[in-house]
């Protein structure tokens, strides 16, 4: 399996002479296996998947969304095989969300914040939904969700195939001294797992109820779920190149194993 990183910032795009190491588009991720290609969310590093995906000539494409925060949705109007009519987009949801995905984006896509909407796309377009439990299999990769918790509802994703394992694990709130133990068992000896590592356990209670974790807390669960590899995901926005850096060297004298994800990274596990 390779994991390609478009995408791993969180909640807003950056760029600034401070971002240049880590990058700052929102969350994207292509997961291959073989010749299958499944992408998890659809922030803003869609748009450089996107363009890349024009050049090679495949017709089909499966997006899964965690949720459908502004941060994992804002690079679907860019993305080019949407405006290609010989493509077929499969947009895959999970669980019992309050909003399904469809009524997201097409108010998202609406003006006055939008000017285009999902009827201006010329792809195929067909949205999917996964009642809770239910997998999915992509070709060669095999897609389960767990329900974390998250404002509105979000999903942790596992992406298995040939005997490998990826979880991404972002959005989602931990409660302090009581580890998220199915979110344990569903990362139990995976060869990766990203986590939500927005905050450090110094800020996490000033922002309790945004949703939002640590990579203390990350670090934690990796540890209890014997991960072999493990990413800190999803950075606050204003995250400097300098603060990751030290919050990867504390990371790692914590679990060796584990490091900070940045944009345009590619993992073979």
């Amino acid at each position: 399996m390779k994991l390609v990183f478009w995408g791993t910032r969180g909640s807003l795009p950056m760029n600034t002479p401070n971002h240049r190491l880590f990058g700052g588009n929102t969350s994207c991720i292509g997961v291959h296996a073989s010749d299958s290609l499944v992408i998890f969310d659809a922030g803003s590093g869609l748009i450089h998947l996107g363009s890349e995906l024009a050049q090679t000539g495949r017709k089909e494409v499966d997006i899964c969304f965690s949720h459908f925060h502004s941060d994992h949705i804002c690079g679907l109007p860019f993305f080019k095989p949407l405006f290609d009519a010989d493509m077929t987009v499969r947009l895959h949801s999970f669980g019992d969300n309050e909003t399904s995905l469809h009524d997201a984006l097409d108010s998202y896509l609406s003006r006055p914040i939008f000017p285009i909407g999902l009827n201006d796309f010329t792809a195929d377009v067909q949205f999917i939904h996964h009642a809770e439990g239910e997998s999915v299999d992509f070709g060669d990769l095999h897609i389960s969700s767990l329900p974390i918790p998250h404002p509105g509802g979000a999903h942790a994703l596992k992406a298995t195939a040939h005997d490998k394992n990826f979880v991404y694990a972002t959005d989602t709130e931990h409660t302090k001294d009581a580890p998220n133990q199915e979110l344990i068992g569903f990362m139990q000896a995976v060869d990766l797992a990203v986590y939500d590592c927005t905050y450090d356990d110094s800020e996490f209670e000033e922002r309790h109820g945004w949703g939002h974790s640590t990579w203390q807390e990350g670090v934690r669960l990796a540890q209890a779920a014997g991960v072999a590899q493990f990413g800190i995901f999803h950075h606050e926005p204003e995250r400097s190149d300098e603060m990751l850096l030290d919050i990867e060297t504390r990371a790692k004298q914590m679990l060796p194993n584990s490091f900070v994800t940045r944009d345009f990274m590619q993992i073979e596990i």
